[in-house]
């Protein structure tokens, strides 16, 4: 099948090109699966995962053609992620850059979502800027649970679920200085929820409302990721209609750090990105 390309993913740019890039972003490996049908693609990308040696960044498999593609993403151990957005984002670069040279979009799939990717052009730098379109979620507004303070150590203002059980709960601090101190009991929260925590608090961003974001989910192998792009879509639809603005900041305060540019639309969000292979 080749050798994996290893994509960088500039969360930060802007969805409609105006050439601002921050944060450090992430990275993930693209296997080009050739001739493979898509519905084979969960089965082959777990064969090949278990002859390689671990690899260090998250691995997405891409098959299709004409538009349409199938991508299935995994950590580097081998357990399949339900929607990784740098993954998204690196498998949109590589089908639109090798594969799709004349496109400006392209429709993908996984088991369980479906999104788009669009290219965006004419930034300063020359770039091509991704955007991915995620259907818009809708938080559910919810009693804070009794564990999450336990879990958090800390006061809990809001608080919404999106999705089903296995999904998010959205946990609104009192501020960016709050969210930042956290020192979540990992272990407390495995036992406690299969929820993924997102602690969320307003805050602005070059005087403009925005938000400020931590992400953890030990129940899926992953104490706190650094930068995630598919994450950031739920406290955007959270805290858009609270702070009346439809396009948005959203800073993740992981270690590493990372910046997600967003706009929300009636049924969508979308997420840019810069992106370059390393």
């Amino acid at each position: 099948m080749g050798t994996p390309h290893l994509i960088r993913c500039m969360h930060g740019a802007d969805p409609v090109g105006d050439g601002d890039v921050d944060g450090e972003g992430g990275q993930a490996y693209v296997h080009w699966l050739e001739g493979v049908a898509g519905g084979q693609v969960a089965a082959t990308a777990r064969s090949m995962l278990a002859r390689q040696a671990q690899l260090t960044h998250a691995s997405v498999f891409v098959a299709g053609g004409s538009g349409h593609y199938v991508a299935e993403s995994y950590m580097p151990d081998g357990t399949a992620i339900r929607f990784c957005g740098h993954g998204a984002l690196a498998a949109a670069w590589v089908v639109l850059n090798e594969h799709e040279a004349n496109a400006q979009s392209v429709a993908f799939t996984n088991y369980q979502h479906g999104w788009q990717a669009r290219r965006i052009t004419g930034s300063a730098e020359g770039d091509v800027d991704i955007a991915l379109t995620y259907a818009r979620p809708t938080p559910v507004e919810c009693t804070p649970p009794d564990f999450a303070e336990t879990c958090l150590g800390s006061k809990i203002i809001g608080a919404a679920e999106v999705g089903t059980a296995t999904d998010y709960l959205i946990l609104e601090l009192d501020s960016k200085q709050t969210v930042q101190r956290l020192q979540p009991d990992f272990a407390a929260i495995n036992v406690a929820t299969e929820r993924a925590l997102i602690v969320t608090a307003a805050t602005t961003h070059d005087e403009v409302p925005g938000c400020v974001f931590r992400y953890f989910a030990p129940q899926y192998g992953l104490s706190e990721d650094a930068a995630t792009g598919s994450a950031a879509v739920q406290p955007a639809a959270y805290w858009a209609p609270r702070l009346d603005v439809d396009h948005f900041k959203a800073h993740q305060l992981s270690t590493q750090g990372a910046w997600m540019q967003l706009r929300l639309l009636d049924d969508t969000v979308e997420l840019g990105a810069r992106i370059g292979y390393l």
